[in-house]
């Protein structure tokens, strides 16, 4: 697998403040009457027999160790997509299911890419469906989980009649249950959830190119959004006016925060990327303690490693303020002439940053040109990076080496201040199909415990089975494939 070019996207200018969740601006934004909750009425019926040999986890999520939750997608005979959501209690996982409401409204393509647990109890996922016919409209959904059953989706946004890009739930946040925050685009939205009903959406205005919206929260003190280069803060609905990071435009141009991560609500840290003169595409993180924001700064070495100018990050996560990791790719001198990208993490301990590294337990890359047959080079990506508050971390995604005949998903601890070293994950080396693997997203709960979810198959791309794996004192278990 290899990753594609970065497109850097143009910073919002403004956004109108406040803005009130409750009242909703346009038609589109209306829940469709075929889609409204209704848990009590809806049957999760299983999918159909012989499905999931070409499915993904795109999104996993734990309220605590061995109750965890996932989402994504599977393929049917005719190629359409359906999303799927999967429930782990206890340890043990159960059987997929296609999102309830789903078969009824007939869409032409769905997918869940957002899931998220709540500490107590419940899961929320949150996704897209394509109406039936090439010229049908995205629609946003939310689903939610109580005691292992799913309720009939919410459609919460529906893109204009213009839109040409998904519409989708992008981030989805639960406080407790029938608590939760979404967010995505394009164009940008946000939906919250009160007592297990969902308000209306607002559509987030900005100037120029549609942007994408990031967003993280916590149990108490609401949410952190951020839109281009600029963050706000929601609580009980309302949008506050939003202020711009300190210092992110001076460093290039079309900076962008793609990740935020708050242990607090007034302790957060974002990462995003800009592009240099020269073109090359870097990474820059801010951190604001007690709710002041200090001025974002390219990641510490992060320009030495990516000498061919093309970085990219999957996500910044933080278990204290101050106290934060990050992770995704960058390409090296050697490497981009063969087409390969190299993975990086980086820590961040009592406000300042350490220097962006190679995932410890890859093989050093070598000088020279990477090439797909020749041991030149490295290749990985970090996918995905999730911290506990006041607990653990993990990183997951997928490194290629001539030791192995593909590639391979894996999966990396972080405990008591210092990552251990990556493993491919248990149990996919055995597998005859298993010659391309990736572990697309991880998630870790209070008390240290993770899980992680993607997908292996004998082609590239992935096409192939969905699988889950669950961490817990440091030791991942043999990767489980999703049953349906």
């Amino acid at each position: 697998m290899r990753a594609g070019r970065w497109v850097a996207v143009a910073a919002a200018t403004a956004w109108i403040a406040p803005l009130v969740l409750s009242a909703t601006t346009s038609a589109a934004a209306t829940t469709s009457a075929a889609a409204t909750t209704n848990a009590a009425a809806t049957t999760n019926a299983a999918v159909p027999a012989g499905t999931g040999s070409d499915a993904v986890v795109t999104s996993v999520s734990c309220a605590s160790a061995g109750n965890c939750a996932a989402g994504g997608r599977y393929i049917d005979s005719s190629l359409t997509g359906h999303a799927f959501v999967v429930t782990e209690k206890n340890g043990r996982w159960g059987t997929a299911i296609e999102v309830p409401g789903l078969a009824a409204l007939k869409p032409s393509y769905s997918n869940v890419s957002a899931v998220s647990c709540a500490p107590g109890a419940g899961c929320a996922a949150g996704g897209y469906y394509r109406g039936a016919g090439t010229s049908s409209h995205y629609h946003a959904f939310v689903t939610t989980e109580q005691n292992g059953r799913w309720s009939r989706l919410t459609t919460v946004f529906t893109a204009g009649p213009k839109s040409t890009t998904v519409t989708q739930v992008g981030y989805l946040f639960c406080r407790v249950a029938g608590n939760c925050t979404a967010a995505g685009g394009r164009p940008p939205f946000m939906v919250s959830e009160a007592q297990g009903k969902w308000r209306k959406a607002v559509q987030l205005p900005v100037q120029g190119r549609s942007g994408s919206v990031v967003l993280s929260c916590v149990s108490a003190g609401g949410c952190t959004i951020a839109l281009g280069t600029l963050v706000a803060r929601e609580q009980n609905g309302h949008l506050s006016k939003s202020v711009r990071v300190p210092g992110v435009q001076a460093l290039g141009r079309y900076p962008a925060i793609t990740s935020v991560s708050c242990t607090a609500a007034v302790n957060c840290a974002v990462g995003g990327t800009y592009q240099t003169r020269s073109g090359a595409i870097e990474i820059f993180t801010a951190s604001e303690q007690n709710g002041r924001w200090g001025r974002a700064a390219e990641l510490p070495g992060f320009t030495k490693l990516n000498q061919e100018g093309d970085g990219e990050l999957a996500a910044v996560s933080c278990v204290s303020a101050g106290n934060c990791v990050a992770g995704g790719s960058y390409a090296g001198q050697a490497d981009f002439q063969g087409g390969a990208w190299e993975a990086f993490l980086a820590t961040e301990r009592n406000g300042r940053w350490g220097k962006a590294a190679d995932v410890p337990g890859f093989p050093p890359p070598s000088s020279g040109i990477c090439q797909p047959d020749s041991n030149a080079c490295v290749a990985g990506q970090v996918q995905s990076v999730s911290c506990a508050i006041g607990g653990a971390c993990a990183a997951s995604g997928w490194y290629d080496t001539t030791k192995i005949d593909g590639e391979a998903a894996f999966v990396i601890s972080f405990k008591d201040g210092r990552w251990a070293r990556a493993i491919q994950v248990p149990g996919l080396e055995a597998l005859d199909t298993a010659d391309y693997s990736q572990a697309d997203s991880v998630s870790c709960a209070r008390g240290g415990a993770c899980a992680a979810g993607g997908s292996y198959s004998t082609t590239e791309p992935l096409i192939g089975p969905a699988f889950v794996t669950s961490e817990k004192n440091g030791t991942w278990t043999q990767a489980q494939t999703v049953r349906f």
